[in-house]
């Protein structure tokens, strides 16, 4: 489950809708909470922390899913930098 998936099902969980929990987050639109659920936009660390208490998540479970995520991102990064070089032909001398 991606770390998006994650936030939206806990606020699901929490019975909130979008507009409900960007409110509780400080924001005045729900934009930024969709982005953030749909993987638009990664979210800023507080931002994680205030949803454990808005959503009654476990801040060690939101650490945890904060920790998959950015390491799955940086394999992938790491792959597709890999496979980069291998596609240009190397210089000869």
């Amino acid at each position: 489950m991606s770390l998006s998936d994650f936030i939206r099902k806990k606020r699901m969980g929490a019975f909130l809708t979008q507009r409900e929990a960007a409110k509780l987050l400080g924001y005045s639109r729900s934009q930024f909470l969709s982005n953030l659920e749909r993987g638009n936009r990664k979210p800023p660390l507080e931002i994680l922390k205030r949803m454990c208490e808005i959503y009654r998540v476990p801040e060690e479970e939101m650490k945890a899913e904060y920790i998959k995520q950015i390491t799955e991102d940086a394999k992938e990064s790491i792959n597709q930098k890999w496979d980069e070089r291998d596609s240009h032909p190397k210089k000869s001398k």
